[in-house]
């Protein structure tokens, strides 16, 4: 198995075997050379068991653990906003921009790495943009700040205002614009396969923008899906 990772910027560096368990390296970013970074990423991708063959990561920052921390007052309760399957999200501001920081274990590489593919290629009015990563401990993604959280909080009787009938409709087919594209307009084609309502996210002006792609699956145009049950153990989104 072999990932490669191809930077625009800094011209492409060699395929590079996956590191055993033995070998692996999760130690910080070491000099900061392309090579050091690649073999990290490597290391990653033998720990999933994918087959990934080159992630695209010449629009996404590399952020260092010491910037992240000092964002989120080292990831303190305070700014925690919220909690998934994968990993806790937190409010933070990065070189003047507001953002929210995932932060996954070490066991979530897989979901890691696919999110990292999959936003790193796609780039849509409606889904969430991805700003950058960090690999130092943990597995970090940085996002762009949603304003309104997500759908769920909006129906389930939280603090906010109910949504009127005409935001819904919008929000709806902000949704469905955004998974058409990801359906039918990528080359390959990607398939979410966890759409609820606590994977929309709604902007500052209650538009809706898809989220969480840890669990998405690459398919060829024109293939049939043949796909498991994932997501939310257990639950059907009624919405």
């Amino acid at each position: 198995m072999y990932v490669g990772i191809f930077r625009r910027k800094k011209g492409e560096v060699p395929l590079l075997p996956a590191a055993t368990q033995g070998n692996s390296n999760h130690h910080g970013h070491g000099s900061g050379t392309p090579l050091n970074k690649a073999s990290e990423l490597a290391a990653l991708a033998g720990c999933a068991s994918l087959r990934l063959t080159s992630i695209t990561m010449d629009k996404s920052v590399e952020f260092s653990y010491k910037e992240l921390a000092q964002a989120t007052d080292n990831f303190s309760l305070a700014n925690k906003i919220g909690q998934g399957g994968f990993g806790a999200v937190y409010y933070a501001e990065l070189r003047g921009e507001k953002a929210a920081i995932k932060k996954m274990d070490m066991q979530a590489s897989k979901e890691f790495l696919a999110e990292l593919k999959v936003l790193t290629h796609v780039h849509h009015l409606n889904l969430v943009r991805l700003i950058g990563y960090c690999v130092k401990g943990s597995l970090f993604l940085v996002y762009e700040f949603i304003e309104n959280g997500n759908l769920s909080e909006h129906l389930r009787g939280s603090a906010r205002e109910p949504l009127s009938w005409p935001t819904r409709v919008q929000i709806a087919q902000d949704s469905a614009r955004g998974l058409e594209y990801i359906h039918e307009h990528t080359v390959p084609v990607y398939i979410h396969r966890d759409i609820k309502s606590a994977n929309i996210l709604i902007d500052k002006n209650f538009h809706g923008k898809v989220a969480d792609f840890g669990l998405a699956k690459l398919t060829e145009v024109g293939s049939s899906l043949q796909t498991r049950l994932v997501g939310t153990f257990g639950y059907m989104p009624p919405e």
